[in-house]
């Protein structure tokens, strides 16, 4: 008889403790309000973009310069010997000594220039395009929310919060009932 007893006072004992939950009084102390407006809050940002910039770039490819030596002196020697024979072959006379010294000097001329041309020294560079890429920062400002202002109501009165986050229809609410003190 003794545990049909127990069996008893534990059934009563559940049945209370779930009907006075049902009651609205909860162990946690947390019970539920109505959202009656959420608005966001918001702050502006600057927010910083890559983006890649080409170009097309005229470069040199080659400068000019040929490298080796200078051969100018050379060739004009050679010119004005050249130009000295041909001279004295084509003088005649007295007028020969002046054809050979023209000769000379023509041939030197020449020379001293197919010399510095064909031995090294300097000729016109050559260009081209090349495209060049650098990395440029593009900013913006966007609006970002940064919280939201909450209103809610609970048993008939309205409370204002701020949230990080959008509560919904509903926000949990913590209930601390104790006595006042004398």
């Amino acid at each position: 008889m003794n545990t049909k007893l127990t069996a008893l006072l534990t059934a009563i004992a559940v049945l209370g403790t779930s009907t006075a939950a049902q009651a609205g009084r909860h162990d946690d102390g947390v019970e539920y309000a109505e959202v009656v407006d959420a608005r966001p809050i918001y702050r502006e940002v600057r927010v910083t973009v890559p983006r890649e910039e080409c170009r097309d770039e005229r470069v040199v490819y080659d400068d000019g310069y040929r490298g080796g030596r200078n051969n100018g002196g050379v060739g004009a020697v050679l010119g004005a010997v050249v130009g000295g024979v041909v001279g004295n072959r084509f003088g005649q006379g007295s007028g020969r000594a002046l054809a050979t010294a023209a000769g000379a000097v023509v041939g030197a001329s020449a020379g001293a220039s197919i010399g510095r041309n064909n031995g090294g020294g300097y000729r016109e560079p050559s260009y081209g395009y090349e495209e060049r890429c650098t990395t440029v920062q593009d900013s913006r400002y966007e609006q970002r929310v940064d919280g939201y202002d909450v209103r809610y109501r609970y048993h008939g009165r309205i409370y204002d919060t701020r949230l990080p986050y959008d509560p919904g229809d509903r926000i949990a609410v913590e209930v601390n009932v104790r006595p006042a003190s004398y």
